[in-house]
């Protein structure tokens, strides 16, 4: 079948109210064959429950609700729209910029108002895999290129410019901490010797040793990481976060502790989060935030806490205030605000991590009222005239 958006777009708008004919239906069942996206992208819009209500409020033009409405219909939910492509998203924007046409008039007089602001010099690419260790003995090793070597003279760290292994040997080694770095605009996966997966995000530090006590097992970490821990009940696993200690037997779950706030969100097994003499007990899908001397647990929203392991931006209800932070380590950018920006406003919306720069900010700038303009690492925000 030959695809024209405005007429799939009028089928779909027909299926989702059950008026389709036999011959319109034999025709979306043909669309829908052609690419497994086109079958997620009805089911963005099946899963909208009243898909009228969502038309108002993109006609009233709050992008921050529309997006929050076809990403957020089951906040719980782990399969998200922005996962999909750029090229699906641009399809979801055109078919629901057709419905409007179909509602009302109104969208050929918007059309000029949502342009992409962005003024580009230079456009900057995503972040890579990239690392500094640093070994007990303060030597520096940078990680990266594709060639794998041992890094240290006890043969148990083996690296290259994506994975940092630690191996496990059959001699005593000293007990002494190794340090891992993650600059801006890179992030690492390593695995510890106790089969324990970690990657660590953009501006992250974690310290480890080579070899684990005999009692515990325990890393420090600064900044953002990804866990998957090897089940071991006999030696406990111990995150220690600016003054907090998440204690797991064998889990998955990230770990933010970017500013003072030590985020913990549990995605699989179960943990105990502890600050001085309080504790909470973590589930799937809840996490725990401490941050002077209080400690708190609740629900969490898996796909805003682990977008970046699952290789996404995902702003939900984010000031550009702490999008701009997420930016600027993982594009290594100097992020500079002009005019009476709102730092207070939330914008919502998602894309994949792996994009240049411009397209993360055209996205922005079709859920938001900014302007963007990038000139080499700069970026500076303002809102549109």
């Amino acid at each position: 079948m030959k695809e024209n958006t405005g007429h799939i777009a009028n089928i779909i708008r027909k299926f989702l109210s059950d008026q389709l004919t036999i011959e319109e239906q034999i025709e979306l069942d043909e669309w829908l064959n052609a690419n497994a996206q086109h079958k997620q992208l009805l089911e963005s819009f099946r899963e909208a429950k009243n898909i009228e209500e969502d038309l108002s409020i993109v006609r009233k033009l709050d992008a921050n609700k529309a997006w929050d409405k076809l990403n957020g219909k089951n906040h719980n939910s782990v399969k998200p729209f922005g996962k999909w492509t750029l090229g699906v998203a641009a399809s979801i924007i055109f078919l629901m910029g057709t419905f409007l046409l179909w509602k009302t008039k109104f969208l050929p007089d918007h059309s000029g108002r949502i342009h992409v602001a962005i003024k580009k010099k230079q456009d900057v690419a995503p972040a890579t895999s990239g690392a500094v260790l640093v070994l007990a003995d303060g030597t520096n090793v940078p990680l990266n290129g594709d060639s794998t070597k041992t890094l240290s003279k006890n043969n148990n760290l083996i690296g290259n410019g994506s994975e940092l292994i630690v191996k496990d040997v059959d001699k005593p080694i000293p007990s002494q901490y190794n340090l891992l770095i993650v600059p801006k605009a890179s992030f690492y996966k390593m695995t510890l010797v106790d089969g324990t997966k970690v990657w660590v995000n953009a501006l992250s530090k974690l310290k480890f040793p080579s070899q684990f006590s005999a009692t515990e097992r325990r890393v420090f970490l600064d900044g953002e990481a990804y866990f998957e821990v090897a089940h071991n009940p006999d030696h406990p696993f111990i995150v220690e976060s600016k003054g907090n200690e998440i204690k797991v037997l064998g889990t998955h779950f990230n770990v933010n502790s970017y500013t003072d706030l030590v985020r913990t969100t549990l995605a699989e097994g179960r943990v105990e989060v502890w600050q001085d003499n309080q504790h909470v007990a973590l589930s799937p899908g809840e996490y725990a935030a401490a941050a002077k001397g209080h400690l708190i647990k609740g629900k969490a929203n898996l796909q805003q806490d682990l977008s970046w392991h699952n290789n996404e931006f995902y702003f939900r209800k984010e000031t550009i205030v702490n999008i701009a932070h997420q930016l600027s380590r993982w594009y290594d950018l100097d992020v500079k605000f002009r005019g009476n920006v709102q730092m207070d406003k939330e914008y919502t919306g998602s894309i994949e991590r792996d994009v240049k720069l411009s397209q993360v900010l055209e996205m922005l700038s079709y859920v938001s009222d900014l302007r963007f303009e990038v000139d080499g690492k700069k970026l500076t925000i303002e809102t549109k005239n």
